[in-house]
């Protein structure tokens, strides 16, 4: 809720001011730091390890979390599953819970872009939508379930470093 009510009040705004590739970079480097301060701060405490034992302080702190996506290049499954471990989460756990999270909030931005851009549409382009979103959505169950096990056994490191290494390759192209 926390995200879809800040993307709802300051949809123009982002809009408007975050999206260059200097905002983008830097969205990636901050979400590093924050996964990278994740696996730190992980290794420090005892975690939940399923989705039943999460608390309702852990699940509202990962909401909170994800407002951090509204920054374009922060990702959200970044920051929700970071946030989830710095709250005490498993990685497993984190990320689970980050997916559950996910359609709610991708169905509003859906809904929302579709309402905004009804008039762009005909009946000769449904075709295309649909099967664009069944394939979508097919290719999204298996990258999940790859992702699922790939996030218990290599946790967020190695994304991090990749975010850093992107972000600093688009700010040098910049300059």
């Amino acid at each position: 809720m926390p995200a879809a009510v800040l993307g709802f009040l300051f949809e123009d705004y982002i809009d408007e001011y975050l999206f260059s590739v200097r905002t983008v970079a830097i969205g990636l480097i901050a979400g590093a730091v924050l996964m990278l301060a994740a696996d730190w701060i992980n290794k420090r405490k005892e975690t939940t390890d399923t989705l039943d034992r999460i608390s309702y302080k852990q699940a509202i702190g990962v909401g909170l979390f994800q407002c951090l996506a509204l920054w374009p290049g922060f990702s959200r499954s970044g920051s929700t599953i970071s946030g989830g471990v710095i709250l005490g989460l498993n990685h497993r756990a984190a990320a689970d819970f980050t997916f559950i999270m996910a359609m709610p909030i991708m169905m509003g931005a859906s809904t929302l872009s579709l309402v905004k851009h009804w008039d762009s549409l005909s009946s000769d382009l449904m075709p295309f939508f649909i099967v664009g979103f069944i394939c979508a959505f097919v290719v999204a169950l298996f990258v999940v379930r790859f992702f699922l096990r790939l996030i218990n056994k290599i946790k967020l490191v190695p994304f991090a470093i990749y975010r850093i290494i992107l972000g600093v390759i688009l700010l040098l192209f910049m300059m």
